[in-house]
């Protein structure tokens, strides 16, 4: 097949063309790639608010049980005639604990529904929450948040793990001092009841021990509710500390991916979108 001097000028003029066409002639596409990261902040965020609510409604609960049975008590049935009163609460009781993960729950939840709400607001644009401020600034508020969490977990455990235990033997000495005719401090203040004043109690460890002594059978069920109630606080706050630090960590990922220039220097959403403009001419 023969090929005129025609023919063999054009291809070689359109192989020229094609390849003076500039590199960059074709718009890079990241919407897909901001969709997926706003939409796993999102997620993130939601289980963190509701994470947050429910450790302070647990933990407001906990004060509550402590406020209002302060200076309550009830029955202890010892087998004596004489029947002996039972503070409901022990002398020493942990409750920083509790204000501390009421204060952790509070600060994740309005930095979760305000950085939440940004997202939402910014969901199809996404420039205001790509800015290098505003992923510096999350990125501070969820790692002090996440440090906030982590030390109330860190308390709510090791007060756990270092609380006293309940002694029935204690009751019943007690009660026979008290009942005694002869004992020189058997006094009318005295009888007006019993407090365990031996080691410092987690409200955990002394609901969940007394909802099975014999002695206190008569509350029992008030008791086991709120040993319910403080082992689901204390589980909580297992997954709630997750989510914070995943949170944070994402956070701190995002920063690190800011686009940088020549020089090093992080570049802020201006100078980004300038030069995605770039890339994007024709």
């Amino acid at each position: 097949m023969k090929m005129t001097v025609a023919s063999i000028a054009m291809h070689y003029t359109s192989m020229l063309s094609t390849a003076s066409q500039p590199v960059f002639n074709r718009p890079v596409i990241t919407e897909r790639e901001y969709h997926i990261s706003r939409a796993l902040n999102l997620t993130l965020l939601s289980l963190m608010v509701v994470l947050s609510v429910a450790t302070v409604g647990l933990k407001a609960m906990t004060l509550a049980f402590i406020e209002d049975n302060h200076d309550m008590g009830f029955v202890f049935e010892t087998g004596d005639p004489e029947p002996t009163v039972l503070a409901a609460l022990p002398g020493r009781l942990y409750t920083a604990p509790a204000k501390l993960a009421i204060v952790a729950g509070v600060v994740a939840f309005v930095i979760g529904v305000v950085h939440a709400a940004c997202v939402l607001w910014d969901w199809k644009r996404g420039k205001f929450t790509q800015s290098y401020a505003f992923r510096r600034n999350s990125m501070f508020l969820h790692f002090c948040n996440s440090v906030l969490v982590l030390f109330s977990l860190v308390s709510i455990f090791i007060t756990h793990k270092s609380t006293s235990h309940f002694h029935e033997r204690y009751i019943m000495r007690q009660a026979d001092r008290f009942n005694d005719p002869n004992n020189p401090f058997n006094n009318s203040t005295d009888n007006d009841g019993i407090r365990y004043n031996i080691g410092t109690f987690d409200l955990e460890t002394w609901s969940c021990e007394l909802k099975t002594v014999e002695g206190a059978r008569r509350v029992w069920s008030e008791y086991e509710r709120q040993c319910s109630i403080e082992m689901a606080g204390r589980i909580l706050v297992i997954p709630f500390m997750i989510t914070a630090f995943l949170i944070a960590g994402a956070c701190i990922a995002q920063m690190m991916r800011c686009r940088r220039d020549a020089n090093g220097e992080r570049m802020k959403t201006e100078e980004v979108s300038m030069e995605m403009g770039k890339f994007n001419a024709i």
